[in-house]
């Protein structure tokens, strides 16, 4: 079972640091781990249809008589990272434009949609390390490791290089997630914006 510390330390490993055995140790490379862990792993994250972040659940749907110019407003799923598609309970098949919106007047995100009974496709952000996929661990630390090379090593063509092995790593996970990803139902997403209003 994978470990957050063990992820950092894979990617320390590829810088060629020592590793460390605690994030809240009193160290440069401790503070650097915990500053771009979690955005590192968003971004990752962001990538592609993770079979093992996906998430399809019914939105609720909340009361606005401002919405425009689709007629119905739902709750921002709370742990989206990005909503992927819309379908409809009544019409599963069928995929909804939709937009990302934040209301003002709410003070929350939300899912502007013509679908009346929305369900949303999307990717969470998965906070269990024991819940990620090796190839997806393997691709995230090298990712790690190449935001990192500077700021721990100042070695520019280091950071190119970890950089390019993420990209190949990336794209072999994605690829070792394609059978589960089958498995789902119709992706490709309609394009979200966000605006404030």
């Amino acid at each position: 079972m994978v470990s957050k510390i063990d992820i950092c330390n894979l990617a320390l490993a590829h810088l060629g640091q020592e590793p460390i055995s605690s994030l809240t140790q009193e160290d440069e490379r401790a503070r650097r781990l915990n500053l771009f862990y979690e955005p590192v792993k968003a971004e990752v994250l962001r990538t592609h249809n993770w079979a093992f972040a996906t998430v399809q659940e019914p939105l609720i749907r909340l009361e606005d008589p401002s919405a425009a110019p689709y007629p119905y407003l739902y709750q921002y799923p709370v742990e989206a990272l990005f909503v992927r598609q819309i379908t409809d309970t009544a019409y599963p098949g069928k995929k909804y434009p939709f937009r990302e919106v934040f209301r003002r007047r709410l003070n929350q995100r939300a899912v502007e949609t013509p679908a009346p009974q929305a369900v949303a496709e999307y990717t969470r952000h998965v906070k269990d390390e024991t819940q990620l996929d090796p190839a997806f661990v393997k691709a995230f630390a090298l990712a790690l490791a190449s935001d990192l090379a500077l700021a721990l090593t100042g070695d520019n063509a280091l950071a190119k290089l970890l950089f390019n092995r993420y990209a190949a790593s990336l794209d072999e996970a994605r690829r070792s997630n394609m059978c589960e990803e089958l498995s789902l139902p119709g992706r490709r997403e309609e394009s979200a914006f966000l605006e404030v209003r």
